[in-house]
């Protein structure tokens, strides 16, 4: 549900807030020839070049559509994470010449159980999406899961649990609605944005505390009223990170997505059955207890929030983008 005046007031908050952020990339705009100042993943790219994480090509080009290869990924890993790469045991692979960065960060993040003790690295294969899910993951102790949602991602695939760590923490949404793309590639644009979430994440993102406060805080106020507790249900969670992110990512804000349509359509898309359901947004709020304040003093927002035919609830956290956070509640009865 949404209260017209409150949405307003939230987006002129917003708007300030977005007016007010600087342009810490300005001026570095135009360091890569291949990088155009409207570019999806240009302040991703030139963040992690600020924070030696990533470089570029002597003739100044980053080539951003190229795919990254197994090696590749690990030393962005390994210097994203600053790991000490000193003290640990020689690999088992055979394929990866010593004394180099990448042999030293591969080494590392081994022992760390990142990747798999076996004969052969491959540091020159392309990076899969599969693969991608696994080492940010374990790299950056993804905790949040949800139950199945990918199309294409069967529960026994080896991936699985690494795909939807990836997807309830908000770094990916997916490819298109329904499709994970576990054998495809990872471009060098598509890395760079994926370890900058990641990174996020590990810092302030959407940790378990953090959805624990706001469940917290509902049935904090639905008991005031009578109202039965709700129960945070994994599934429906998928669908409030899976939303915030999209708000994030496309840089819209509103209960209509141009990827999943509207919030009853989106549910259905996810496989969950429902009988009533509503929908709580709210962007730039930094805490728990800000955003929910923010709710509790909309008399739409707040109706969502008491309703006692209401049974269980997805709560979805998404940091970034123009707004530098993004929520969603989701309510639903089955």
């Amino acid at each position: 549900m949404r209260n017209t005046g409150r949405m307003r007031l939230l987006a002129s908050i917003m708007l300030l807030a977005m007016i007010l952020m600087p342009l810490k990339h300005a001026a570095a705009a135009a360091a890569f020839s291949d990088i155009p100042s409207n570019y999806w993943a240009k302040s991703e790219i030139y963040e992690l070049v600020d924070k030696q994480v990533l470089t570029g090509y002597p003739d100044n080009t980053f080539k951003p559509e190229r795919n990254v290869t197994r090696s590749q990924a690990a030393v962005m890993i390994g210097r994203s994470l600053r790991v000490e790469t000193a003290g640990h045991p020689a690999p088992p692979f055979k394929d990866i010449p010593k004394g180099t960065e990448a042999y030293r960060y591969i080494t590392a993040l081994t022992d760390m159980g990142v990747f798999s003790k076996v004969s052969y690295f491959h540091p020159g294969d392309p990076l899969t999406r599969a693969q991608m899910a696994k080492i940010l993951a374990i790299s950056y102790e993804l905790k949040i899961q949800s139950s199945h949602t990918f199309k294409d991602v069967a529960s026994n695939h080896w991936a699985y649990t690494y795909i939807e760590k990836l997807a309830a923490s908000g770094i990916t949404t997916g490819k298109k609605e329904g499709i994970y793309d576990p054998t495809g590639k990872v471009s060098r644009s598509q890395m760079a944005v994926f370890v900058k979430r990641a990174m996020d994440y590990k810092k302030n993102g959407q940790s378990v505390s953090e959805v624990e406060s706001v469940l917290t805080l509902v049935n904090a106020e639905r008991a005031k009223t009578g109202a039965p507790p709700l129960k945070l249900a994994s599934d429906i969670s998928r669908v409030s990170a899976a939303k915030a992110a999209d708000m994030r990512d496309k840089n819209y804000f509103s209960h209509t997505s141009p990827t999943y349509g509207d919030p009853f359509k989106m549910l259905t898309n996810f496989g969950i059955h429902w009988t009533a359901a509503g929908e709580n947004i709210a962007a730039g709020q930094p805490d728990a207890k800000s955003v929910m304040t923010a709710w509790m003093n909309s008399e739409g927002h707040r109706a969502n929030i008491l309703n006692p035919n209401y049974t269980e609830i997805g709560i979805g956290l998404a940091k970034g983008g123009s707004y530098g956070t993004y929520w969603v509640q989701t309510f639903v009865k089955r």
